[in-house]
């Protein structure tokens, strides 16, 4: 039952962290299986038992979620090497930041810059960011500033980044590690189209591991 529990958790993660048309269907038969597997424990082991496999099946859950997080980027296409391995999932300060950046469920990105709802998650992200000394590091090296940051973070919002891939909320970590935000400044982006495949290049780091030169 442990090894059904750990397996089936592990599941819902991953199958969160993919993408597909049937990605919902996918989601609605694990959690069928999972909730079936909650209910034999009550049925079957009693009551103790049951609650028990509740608190295992959130445990296994948050086990497997940087396992999980590898595995989807390399069911998406990770690039074989050490310079195209997938990044792993965000510090827990830079994730915490992130969840309130992302877009609800019934906003779109667009509309959520356009709605001002972000402001101080938006300085936390920056405050987190001249935190880091390889951050600063790279600042220093293009003589960027606070508001370069916000900039780049808000045009590869609306420039299609503003997604969630494999535990990234894109925009936010583009400029929050030292080699993303240094391929950012160094690269050109002042057109649309530049604009768009920088946009894409982060969007396929963060999802499979692609090396951004």
């Amino acid at each position: 039952m442990h090894t059904m529990l750990a397996a089936t958790a592990f599941l819902v993660v991953l199958n969160g962290f993919l993408r597909g048309a049937k990605k919902a269907q996918i989601d609605v038969f694990l959690s069928v299986i999972l909730l079936g597997l909650l209910v034999a424990c009550f049925v079957f082991f009693g009551w103790k038992a049951g609650v028990a496999a509740i608190v295992l099946a959130f445990v296994y859950a948050i086990i497997a979620r940087p396992l999980a997080a590898r595995a989807a980027a390399r069911l998406l296409g990770s690039t074989a090497g050490p310079k195209g391995a997938y990044i792993g999932l965000p510090p827990a300060a830079l994730a915490r930041i992130s969840k309130i950046l992302g877009p609800s469920e019934n906003k779109t990105p667009i509309e959520e810059v356009l709605s001002g709802r972000n402001k101080d998650a938006e300085e936390a992200l920056l405050a987190y960011c001249e935190a880091n000394e390889q951050i600063k590091e790279v600042m220093r090296e293009f003589r960027a500033k606070r508001e370069t940051l916000l900039a780049l973070y808000r045009r590869l919002e609306l420039a299609g980044a503003g997604q969630w891939v494999v535990g990234h909320y894109v925009p936010a970590s583009a400029i929050a590690y030292p080699h993303t935000l240094r391929y950012l400044l160094r690269t050109p982006l002042e057109t649309k189209d530049q604009l768009a495949r920088a946009a894409a290049a982060m969007v396929m780091h963060f999802e499979r591991g692609d090396p951004v030169q």
